[in-house]
């Protein structure tokens, strides 16, 4: 399993509760670096991508134009999920390196 930082891949998030993004087959991107990804055998860490673009929530970050997934990063709702123990498929879209470390800056806004 080759799971690298910036990759989208869709997963199944659930079983969810309260107000987290629920769905089967609903894009992430992968936060965590590629050489976590790879030590922890499938342990990723990955922001849920949700269709709604709202510049004026700050926490949703919009993917940048020119890609095939179109939407927004949920900053604030981070997963740590066993890639072994769900269904997932890549899609085979990395989003540049300056998007995730933006993704990153605002969660450490709201946790630092």
């Amino acid at each position: 399993m080759n799971i690298q930082r910036g990759e989208i891949i869709r997963i199944n998030l659930n079983p969810t509760t309260g107000r987290e993004q629920t769905g089967e087959a609903r894009p992430c991107l992968v936060l965590s670096h590629t050489q976590f990804n790879q030590a922890r055998n499938g342990l990723v860490i990955v922001s849920p991508i949700t269709s709604t673009i709202k510049p004026e929530i700050k926490t949703l970050i919009p993917i940048p134009d020119g890609f095939k997934i179109h939407g927004s990063v949920i900053a604030e709702q981070i997963r740590t999920l066993d890639l072994s123990q769900r269904w997932w498929k890549s899609t085979g879209e990395h989003l540049p390196t300056e998007f995730i470390d933006a993704v990153v800056a605002t969660l450490n806004l709201l946790i630092a």
